[in-house]
Parts: structure tokens; C-alpha cells; sequence
């Protein structure tokens, strides 16, 4: 009788000869992949399935940044408006035309630094009968403003100025006399200014000043003399305040 054949033995860590590995069950041999839980673990709520990514995360794909809004360098603020002479000096005078501009430099987003040339026409309305007066000053000065945003595209700022002022004057007085003059000094003020934008590089707004412009040289020409300057018995001061519509140009 021929002997029955050999059979081979099972390799190990099989299951015995007639059962079968419940279903989900890994192969022999199987290694979970890194970071897969080991078997019999439920990761908590809310863990990421395997194979999971976040957004973003593969490999080689670049998620740029929001972009950052571009920093102005350069402004432009032309403006137009009236003028009114304060305390003893509007005794006589009524408000005028104030035409100007600021022309400067920012740093960062909030500070520039501007130079400011200011042109008043005196209006002299309240003269003796038959007196005849006329006057024209420039200012000139520096003047740095802090902006501070309140809202979509609206701007507030305020700054001081410094600067240096000087006049040409022509009168025709009976108790004055007649002839041609000059007056200069220092002026020290402050700027308020709100903004609001209408284009890419383009704002519309207004502008409020004070100033206080001091004395300290003062010429006249009576006609057919010569001319004569004085530092003394000059007014200690004029006190201007001006409202001005503007338009902001910064690229």
C-alpha cells in the first residue's frame, strides 16, 4: 500500500488549516502604512481619515500669501478755498480767497512729510470812506501730516506747520498816506485734513488751517520817497483760520 503524501508544513503566524481571516482582516506579511493607526484603534472625532491632506499641504504646490496693499510714495495736495482774519486783524478785513498746495514724501503708511506754499488775497472791506488798500501773502513752510484710516478708503490726518511768511501791500489812505509796502515774520500752525478715495491713485476732501503769524520786519515806500524799513512798533501777530476744498493725487 503506497504511503500517503507528505504534507507541508504551514509557514508561521498562518491561521489553522480550514479558517479564514475575517473580512478587513490584513494578509500575512502586511505592514499599515506610516501614520495608519494600528489595528483595533478608532482615532477620536473629528481625527482626518488616512490618506487625508490639508489643503495645501502636498507636496510642491505653493499657496501664495494675500497680497499686501502697495505703500504710496509720492503725494500731491492742491487746494482751494477762503480765509478769515481773527481778533484785531478782521477788524477791517473780510474773508479772502486761500489757494495752495502740500507736495511731499510718505513714510510708510501713515506719516509724510510735505512742503506747503499758501497764497492769500486780502480783502480789505471795511475801510474809511475814499481809503483804498490791497494785499497779497505768501507762506511758505514745511508741513508733516500723521494719517490715520477710519474706514474703507476714508483717511483722517492732522500735522503742524512751520514756515516763513511774507506780504506786498498798496494803500491809499488819507490818514496813512500812499504808497507801497512789505511786511515778514515767522508762522507757526496746524493742518486737519479728511480724505476720501475715488480712484486707484485719486482722493477728494478738505482741509482745515490755523495759522499765527508773527511780525518781524516791515517796509514802505511813500510815493516819490525813498523806501524805509523798521523792526519796532510792528502788531505782535495775525491769527488766520482757513477751510479749503482739496484733491489728493498719490501714486
Amino acid at each position: 500500500m503506497p504511503a500517503p503524501p507528505a504534507t507541508a508544513t504551514p509557514p508561521a503566524g498562518s491561521p489553522p488549516p480550514g479558517t479564514y481571516p475575517p473580512p478587513g482582516y490584513p494578509p500575512p506579511g502586511y505592514y499599515p502604512p506610516p501614520g495608519y493607526p494600528p489595528p483595533g484603534y478608532y482615532p477620536p472625532p473629528g481625527y482626518p481619515p488616512p490618506g487625508y491632506a490639508a489643503p495645501g499641504a502636498y507636496p510642491g504646490v505653493y499657496a501664495p500669501p494675500p497680497p499686501r496693499r502697495p505703500s504710496r510714495l509720492f503725494q500731491m495736495i492742491p487746494y482751494v478755498g477762503a480765509h478769515s482774519y481773527q481778533g484785531e486783524g478782521g477788524t477791517i478785513l473780510g474773508p479772502g480767497m486761500h489757494v495752495g498746495g502740500l507736495l511731499g514724501f510718505r513714510l510708510g503708511d501713515y506719516l509724510s512729510i510735505n512742503g506747503e506754499l499758501t497764497l492769500d488775497i486780502v480783502n480789505a472791506t471795511r475801510l474809511p470812506t475814499g481809503d483804498r488798500y490791497t494785499e497779497e501773502v505768501v507762506t511758505i513752510g514745511l508741513s508733516p501730516l500723521v494719517a490715520f484710516p477710519v474706514g474703507s478708503g476714508i483717511e483722517l490726518a492732522l500735522g503742524p506747520k512751520l514756515g516763513w511768511w511774507g506780504s506786498g501791500y498798496y494803500q491809499d489812505s488819507s490818514a496813512r498816506g500812499k504808497g507801497s509796502g512789505s511786511y515778514s515774520g515767522y508762522d507757526l500752525g496746524a493742518n486737519g485734513a479728511g480724505f476720501v478715495q475715488v480712484g486707484r491713485k485719486l482722493w477728494l476732501g478738505g482741509l482745515a488751517s490755523f495759522d499765527l503769524r508773527t511780525y518781524g520786519r516791515s517796509c514802505f515806500t511813500a510815493t516819490g520817497d525813498i523806501d524805509r524799513c523798521s523792526s519796532g512798533s510792528l502788531p505782535s501777530s495775525d491769527k488766520v483760520v482757513a477751510l479749503s476744498a482739496l484733491l489728493m493725487f498719490s501714486p
